[in-house]
C-alpha cells in the first residue's frame, strides 16, 4: 500500500497527468473507422501516419486501390497503386506508398493512445482508476472509455494480499474498476457498454501493439501472450446476468446486438444454463469434437422474421404496430418496396427513429418529400432542437433548402452552446486571429474553423479581434457560422505581424470580472514581422503589461502550408505561455472536420486549464469553478454492481 502524498503536493505533482488527459481528449484521429482506408506516412501527425478512406477495384488481375474523396454529391476516386497478394501493401513505382486496412481499429492511434493512459497510470495509479470512473459518466467519447476500461483490466493493481509483518493487508484492487465500467449501467444517454463495446476492449486489449505495451509495464501471467486480465471473467458475468434477466437480452437483440452477443459468447466460451439462451438468439448448436456441448444439440431454432412477401400496406402496419428500431427496419425491407415515403412516415410516426437518426436522414427525408408534411416536419425540428453534436452542420452540405440548411446550422450551433456553457462560465474568452499577409490562403480556412469554434462560446464571454501590424475587434453580432462570416465579411490577409498589438487590442480594452479567468485563444501561424524572439518578448512584455493574467493560451495553428501541420513545442506562442508559466493547449485543425469532436474539446480544453490562485488585493472573488485534476480526485471509484 502506498501513502498518498498531501492534497497540494499530489495536486502539483498531477499537472502532467492533467496535460496528458487533456491531449487525448482533444485527439482528433479516430480509433475505428467502419470503412475500408489507406494508411500512408506521415511526418506530421503524432502517430507518424495519415488515414484516409480508400477502395479497391479489380483491374485484370490486380487490385488497385484508390484514394476516395467526396466533394459535393460526388465520389472521386484517385490512384494510389497496385495491393499486394499476401500483404496489405500498396505499391507504385517500385515502391511501397502505404497500407489498405480493412474496416476495424486503427492500430497506431489505439497504441498511441493506450501509452497516454499508461504514461497517466505510472504517474498516480489511484488517480488514473478515478479518471476512468470519472470518465465513464461524463465522458461521451465512447473510444476512450473503452482503452481505460482496456487498461484498468489488466493493470497491475489487482488486491493481490501484501504482508506487514505479521499481518496481512490487501492491496488496492483497480482492476474492479475496469469490471464496473463493462458491467454498470451508465445515468449518461448512450453511456452504458453495448455488446458492440465490450467486443471491442477484447480487440484492443488482442492487439499486437497494446498486448507489446502490457508486457513491457510486466501485466498479466508470465507465459502468456496476450494479458487479458479480468476481461473473460467480466463478459461471462455480463452473460450470465443477461440470461438470467431475459428483458435485457431481448432488448438487446431487438437493437441489433445478436450477433454480438454470440461473438462475446464464442469468444469467453461461455456455457449457459438453459437452451432459452440459444433459443432467443435463434443459435443453432452443433456438438463439439469431444461432446463436451449438452444444450440444444440439433435443436431447430425459428427463423428469423421476414417482410419479403408483405405489401408496402402490411410493412406500414407491422411498422406502427411492432415499432421496430431504424436499422433493424431498413435491414428487413424487401428490395422490391423499398424506403418509400409511406414506410419512412409510418416508421417516425412509430418513433422507430431517434432523434440523431431524423436529423442524419434529413436528405432522405427531403428526397422522400416528409419535410413538407407538418406533423413530420415538427418532429424533426423538435430532433434539431434537441442535437447533441455539430454534425448537422456536416449534413446542412448536403441538402437543397436553404430553410432547412439554417435550421440544421442552428442546431448545430445550439448543440455546441449546451455542451461549453456550463464550464465557460467562469471565463472571460480572448480570441486573436492574424490576418498579416502570411495568412494567404489559410484565412479562409481559419474563418471556417472560427465559425464552429465561436459558435460554441456564450458572447457575453467572448471578444475577437484580427491583427496584422495593427489589432482591430470583430464583433460577433450573433453566435453562428452565419453571424461568423458577417463579422469577418471583408476581412482579407494582408500587411505584416504583430501577435502584441493583435492581444493588446482586446486586453487593455476588456478585464475579467473579479470572479472570472481569462484564456486567450490564438488563431494564426506564429510567425511574427519582428522575428521569433524580439516578437516573443514585445508579446510577453504586453500581457504582463495590460494587467490581465491569463491562467492558460488555447492554439489553433494554421498556416498557408497546408492542412494538418502542427505548432511546433518551440513556437511562438508555446515559449510565450513558458515564459509566463501557463500551458498552451494546442487544438489541430483537423478537429474542426469532426462533427462531434469541436464542443467536446473546447470544454474539455476549458475544464483542463488551472484555476487562479486566491491573490491580489480585495475585493478578490475566487472563481467558483474547479479543475479538472481536482474534480477527478472527488470523483469516487467505481463499484461493480451487486450481481457480480
Amino acid at each position: 500500500m502506498v501513502a498518498q502524498k498531501p492534497e497540494a503536493q499530489r495536486l502539483e505533482a498531477l499537472g502532467p497527468a492533467e496535460r496528458i488527459i487533456q491531449t487525448i481528449t482533444s485527439y482528433t484521429d479516430h480509433m475505428v473507422h467502419n470503412r475500408p482506408g489507406l494508411v500512408t506516412p506521415d511526418a506530421r501527425q503524432k502517430i507518424g501516419v495519415r488515414w484516409e478512406q480508400a477502395t479497391w477495384i479489380k483491374e485484370g488481375a490486380t487490385k488497385v486501390v484508390y484514394r476516395t474523396q467526396k466533394v459535393g454529391k460526388r465520389q472521386l476516386r484517385t490512384r494510389v497503386g497496385a495491393g499486394q497478394p499476401g500483404t496489405d501493401h500498396v505499391v507504385e513505382g517500385g515502391r511501397v506508398v502505404g497500407s489498405f486496412r480493412k474496416p476495424g481499429l486503427f492500430p497506431e492511434v489505439v497504441a498511441y493512445l493506450y501509452e497516454q493512459v499508461a504514461e497517466v497510470w505510472r504517474i498516480d495509479n489511484e488517480f488514473a482508476a478515478k479518471w476512468a470512473s470519472h470518465a465513464f459518466e461524463n465522458e461521451e467519447n465512447r473510444d476512450l472509455k473503452v482503452l481505460l476500461a482496456a487498461f484498468l483490466l489488466v493493470q497491475s493493481r489487482y488486491g493481490e494480499a501484501v504482508k506487514d509483518g505479521d499481518a496481512t493487508l490487501l492491496d488496492e484492487d483497480y482492476r474492479a474498476v475496469g469490471e464496473a465500467m463493462l458491467l454498470l449501467r451508465s445515468k449518461q444517454k448512450g453511456g452504458t457498454f453495448n455488446p458492440k463495446l465490450l467486443l471491442r476492449v477484447g480487440e484492443v486489449l488482442e492487439l499486437p501493439q497494446v498486448a507489446a505495451i502490457n508486457r513491457k509495464l510486466g501485466f498479466g501471467q508470465a507465459g502468456r501472450a496476450v494479458p487479458i486480465g479480468r476481461y473473460y471473467k467480466a463478459v461471462e458475468k455480463w452473460l450470465a446476468h443477461r440470461e438470467l434477466n431475459i428483458k435485457l437480452l431481448e432488448k438487446d437483440i431487438k437493437e441489433g446486438f445478436r450477433t454480438s452477443i454470440m461473438a462475446l459468447a464464442r469468444k469467453v466460451r461461455f456455457v449457459p444454463q438453459t437452451e432459452k439462451f440459444f433459443e432467443l438468439l435463434r443459435w443453432e448448436q452443433v456438438q463439439a469434437s469431444d461432446g463436451r456441448r449438452k444444450l440444444a444439440i440439433g435443436k431447430e431454432v425459428v427463423v428469423a422474421e421476414s417482410w419479403e412477401k408483405l405489401t408496402e400496406a402490411q410493412i406500414c402496419e407491422r411498422i406502427v404496430t411492432f415499432r421496430p428500431g431504424y436499422k433493424k427496419l431498413v435491414g428487413m425491407l424487401p428490395s422490391s418496396v423499398g424506403l418509400t415515403p409511406a414506410i419512412m412516415a409510418a416508421a417516425i410516426e412509430a418513433g422507430s427513429l431517434s432523434d440523431n437518426d431524423l436529423i442524419i436522414l434529413t436528405p432522405t427525408l427531403e428526397e422522400l418529400g416528409l419535410l413538407k408534411d407538418k406533423d413530420v416536419m415538427a418532429r424533426w425540428k423538435q430532433a434539431t432542437e434537441k442535437a447533441e453534436n455539430q454534425r448537422s452542420a456536416n449534413i446542412a452540405k448536403n441538402v437543397k433548402s436553404e430553410a432547412v440548411k439554417e435550421e440544421l446550422e442552428k442546431a448545430a450551433d445550439v448543440a455546441a452552446q449546451k455542451i461549453v456553457v456550463e464550464v465557460a462560465k467562469d471565463f472571460r474568452i480572448y480570441v486573436v486571429v492574424d490576418k498579416s499577409g502570411s495568412m494567404q490562403g489559410a484565412l479562409e480556412r481559419a474563418k471556417e474553423c472560427l465559425a464552429k469554434l465561436v459558435s460554441a462560446i456564450p458572447l457575453d464571454k467572448l471578444h475577437v479581434c484580427v491583427f496584422n501590424t495593427e489589432g482591430r475587434e470583430v464583433e460577433i453580432k450573433v453566435p453562428s457560422a452565419v453571424g461568423v462570416a458577417q463579422a469577418f465579411r471583408g476581412h482579407t490577409a494582408g500587411g505584416g505581424t504583430s501577435y502584441a498589438m493583435g492581444v493588446a487590442c482586446l486586453l487593455d480594452r476588456y478585464k475579467p470580472k473579479a470572479d472570472e479567468d481569462a484564456l486567450v485563444f490564438f488563431v494564426g501561424d506564429e510567425q511574427d514581422s519582428a522575428g521569433l524572439q524580439p516578437g516573443l518578448a514585445s508579446l510577453v512584455r504586453t500581457i504582463q503589461g495590460s494587467g490581465v493574467t491569463p491562467v492558460a493560451f488555447g492554439l489553433l495553428h494554421i498556416d498557408s502550408g497546408g492542412y494538418g501541420l502542427r505548432a511546433e513545442p518551440n513556437s511562438l506562442i508555446n515559449q510565450a505561455a513558458g515564459q509566463l508559466g501557463i500551458p498552451c493547449f494546442t487544438i489541430d485543425e483537423a478537429t474542426f472536420s469532426d462533427p462531434y469532436a469541436v464542443p467536446r474539446v473546447l470544454r474539455n480544453l476549458i475544464a483542463a486549464t488551472p484555476v487562479r490562485k486566491n491573490t491580489g488585493p480585495a475585493p478578490y472573488v475566487a472563481p467558483t469553478r474547479v479543475s479538472l485534476v481536482e474534480t477527478i480526485l472527488k470523483t469516487p471509484l467505481l463499484q461493480k454492481p451487486v450481481w457480480a
